[in-house]
């Protein structure tokens, strides 16, 4: 399915400024150049903010870090 170049830009640069946002407000003041984070937190934040398919998720993120976040994800919410 082909998809118009500048809805698929669009959806870019929504996903990244919301993503962008929530790891601002989870870094609670500190700045981004500066914070620490989980890249595949961050990866995960990509791929479900862009809406990707399952094979389009593996194909990304490989088999095992795959599974991981699907764990990951299924599992209660950690503090």
């Amino acid at each position: 399915m082909l998809q118009n170049p500048e809805t698929t830009r669009f959806r870019l640069i929504t996903t990244l400024a919301r993503i962008r946002r929530e790891w601002q407000d989870a870094s609670t003041g500190v700045s981004l150049i500066e914070a620490e984070g989980n890249i595949g937190l961050l990866l995960a934040d990509l791929i479900n903010g862009l809406g990707l398919n399952t094979a389009e998720q593996l194909q990304i993120l490989g088999g095992d870090l795959h599974q991981e976040m699907q764990e990951f994800l299924k599992s209660p919410a950690q503090n």
